[in-house]
C-alpha cells in the first residue's frame, strides 16, 4: 500500500511524532513510500531518516521511493550501542 494522507491511518507508528513526520513527507514532497508489513512499526528514527532522504531528493529535483515491505530489510537502522570497557588508571 502506498502511504498517502488517506491511507496513513492504517499504519503502525511508534508515536504521534512519527506519524506527523511521515504525514509531512507525503504532503510536501514527491516521495513515494510503500508499506506492506502490517506488523512493522514506523519509529521516530525511521521517520526522521525517511524525511531527511525525501527532502534531500526534493532539493536535488529527484524522486525518492522507499518500500517498507519487511522490517528486517529497512535500509537504515538505529546504530547499535557499543560500549568500550573502561580502563583503570594506575594510582
Amino acid at each position: 500500500m502506498r502511504i498517502t494522507k488517506n491511507t496513513i491511518s492504517g499504519i503502525n507508528f511508534e508515536n504521534e511524532d512519527a506519524r506527523l513526520l511521515v504525514l509531512d513527507i507525503v504532503t510536501h514532497t514527491n516521495a513515494q513510500i510503500y508499506y506492506c508489513d502490517t506488523d512493522m512499526e514506523i519509529t521516530i528514527f525511521i521517520a526522521l531518516k525517511i524525511r531527511e532522504k525525501a527532502y534531500k531528493a526534493e532539493k536535488k529535483g529527484e524522486r525518492y521511493s522507499l518500500s517498507l515491505s519487511d522490517s528486517r530489510h529497512i535500509p537504515f537502522r538505529r546504530p547499535t550501542r557499543r560500549f568500550t570497557p573502561l580502563k583503570l588508571l594506575d594510582a
